[in-house]
């Protein structure tokens, strides 16, 4: 019997189903007190890293921005999603992977807070791939 090789696409969360740039910008430009502006069409996946530099902001200002990301509790768990459907095309007839990059923040860990999100948005007993940021 020959192995077969399954394809999963590997699908970042972080600006394709949630739209972490439009709380980025809304925190950022509140934190460090001017406007902020990440360019919608920012390809994903969106981490904090990643905003903060098409953002314009320092090293400094990025640095307060993770902190403040990080005392909230469960932040992971307030993001909306993206204002388009949920999935790409056909990632449904497939198992996807979902992957995120994220800072640690106070309350579950950020894997336990990613799948309750994907859960509360339909997606069950999701794969999911976390790194800290």
């Amino acid at each position: 019997m020959e192995a077969r090789t399954r394809e999963f696409p590997v699908i970042p969360i972080d600006g394709t189903l949630v739209d972490i740039r439009r709380t980025f910008v809304d925190l950022g430009s509140s934190l460090i007190r001017r406007p902020l502006a990440v360019p919608a069409d920012l390809p994903p996946p969106h981490t904090l890293a990643r905003l903060s530099e098409a953002a314009g902001l320092n090293e400094g200002e990025a640095q307060r921005v993770r902190r403040l990301v990080g005392i909230i509790e469960d932040f992971w768990m307030t993001l909306a999603p993206v204002e388009s459907e949920l999935l790409p095309p056909g990632v449904c007839m497939r198992t996807p992977i979902f992957y995120v990059k994220r800072v640690t923040t106070r309350g579950r860990s950020v894997l336990l807070q990613t799948i309750s999100w994907l859960e509360k948005y339909g997606l069950h007993n999701p794969i999911v791939w976390c790194e800290v940021e």
